[in-house]
């Protein structure tokens, strides 16, 4: 029997590394399939900003989404990874994915150049630069 993971303590809100230990984003959400007299099974998880902000206030998800539709339809929505793809939780969540093919590592770097634009926003908040 697998021991239980407890899922908001284990995995929401951690870094996601994929497979070349790039940054993919944070666990923003977690998708689950509810069953009929059984526990839900978990389907996936999500990285993006609009599942992020929904959780602090639920108008603000339906906000963001819409900014995202306006400014990128192309790649507006969650990145969902399959539950089946996390291959280790602890400290980070890492995922045996390439970011470079998900929305997220797009989003980011638009947002990187975005930020670059920005006084004092040349380093993009790492360390070192």
């Amino acid at each position: 029997m697998v021991d239980p993971l407890p899922l908001v303590r284990d995995v929401l809100d951690k870094q996601i590394y994929d497979v070349n230990d790039a940054k993919v984003g944070k666990v923003d959400g977690i998708v689950l399939l509810p069953r009929k007299g059984r526990p839900p099974r978990v389907l996936a998880i999500e990285s993006d900003i609009p599942c992020a902000l929904g959780r602090v206030w639920r108008p603000l998800r339906r906000c963001a989404e819409r900014l995202q539709e306006w400014i990128a339809p192309e790649i507006a929505g969650p990145t969902t990874i399959g539950f089946e793809h996390v291959v280790k939780s602890g400290i980070d969540v890492q995922v045996g994915i390439d970011a470079k093919r998900t929305n997220a590592f797009v989003w980011d770097a638009w947002l990187g150049h975005i930020v670059a634009l920005i006084p004092g926003g040349k380093g993009r908040g790492e360390k070192g630069e």
